[in-house]
């Protein structure tokens, strides 16, 4: 059964939640500590739940904590869910994660040729040490973002761009990555190589004293940075009927990407993931009207 643009967020709300249940029983039974970021944690402080208009929740961890999630969510709940990440799937060129609810299929906006099909999903984001020297931070910074841009362009010669890029400089920019990565592909440099340099960059200070984290993932990892008292004791919140769990000092950690969180945007900026496609797995289907 085909729904409509009105159903579709509360549908995917609530597979969403679920799939978040079962995220958090798997992460108590292994004494995995999480949080939740971006717009669910604004939902849990501001509405006690989902952002009405808001349609994926987002969940982040340290990164030793990540890779024991990956593993269990492999071992554990692979009769319900994949993961998808840029080591198990070819077309899968993100540095994070996406646990994937199988029997249901969501793409997101198909103008770029990146927005792959996968199962609706919850993110999972992993953190990173970084250094408290501005300097080398910022070096650190700029070559994650480099070896995750490779990434992408070994793979796809048309990556979705920001929305505020347009005219000549769009141009430009499209014509420069279809070069980059015609490039690459005749010189055989895979994303799997690419992932490696990412990792070992983004992990470089993983080991070390250093008490400062952030998501190499995030378009300005500076604002997503953490103390480890800004996370940790963790907190439970109320969200719709259930609870999430939230990092100790959530206002600090939103104020620095949001500003003030608290104020209800105007419809124009209400974003939505604005799927282009989704089954449900149970026969109802959306497609978008073009």
């Amino acid at each position: 059964m085909e729904i409509n643009k009105d159903e579709l967020t509360l549908r995917l709300q609530r597979v969403e939640k679920q799939i978040y249940m079962d995220f958090q029983e798997l992460c108590k039974r292994h004494d995995i500590p999480f949080f939740v970021s971006g717009g669910t944690a604004i939902g849990a402080i501001r509405h006690k739940g989902f952002i009405p208009w808001d349609d994926d929740i987002d969940v982040c961890m340290l990164r030793s904590d990540y890779d024991r999630a990956i593993h269990y969510i492999r071992h554990e709940l692979s009769d319900k869910y994949d993961i998808y990440d840029c080591c198990s799937r070819d077309g899968h060129v993100l540095v994070f994660g996406k646990m994937c609810k199988k029997g249901t299929k969501i793409q997101e906006d198909t103008y770029a040729d990146t927005n792959n099909i996968t199962g609706i999903f919850i993110d999972l984001f992993p953190y990173d040490k970084t250094t408290s020297n501005m300097k080398k931070r910022k070096k650190q910074i700029w070559k994650t973002w480099f070896w995750a841009r490779m990434m992408v362009l070994s793979v796809y010669g048309h990556p979705r761009f920001p929305d505020g890029l347009k005219g000549i400089k769009l141009k430009v920019s499209q014509f420069i990555c279809l070069m980059i990565h015609y490039f690459l592909k005749f010189m055989h440099m895979k994303k799997e190589f690419f992932y490696k340099k990412y990792l070992k960059e983004a992990t470089k200070y993983n080991k070390s004293e250093e008490e400062l984290y952030t998501d190499f993932s995030y378009s300005h990892p500076e604002k997503v940075m953490c103390t480890y008292d800004m996370i940790f004791p963790l907190k439970e919140m109320p969200f719709e009927d259930i609870t999430v769990q939230m990092l100790n000092n959530a206002d600090k950690y939103l104020t620095s990407q949001y500003g003030d969180y608290m104020k209800i945007p105007p419809i124009e900026k209400r974003i939505t993931h604005n799927p282009g496609y989704v089954d449900f797995g149970d026969g109802n289907i959306y497609r978008k009207e073009s």
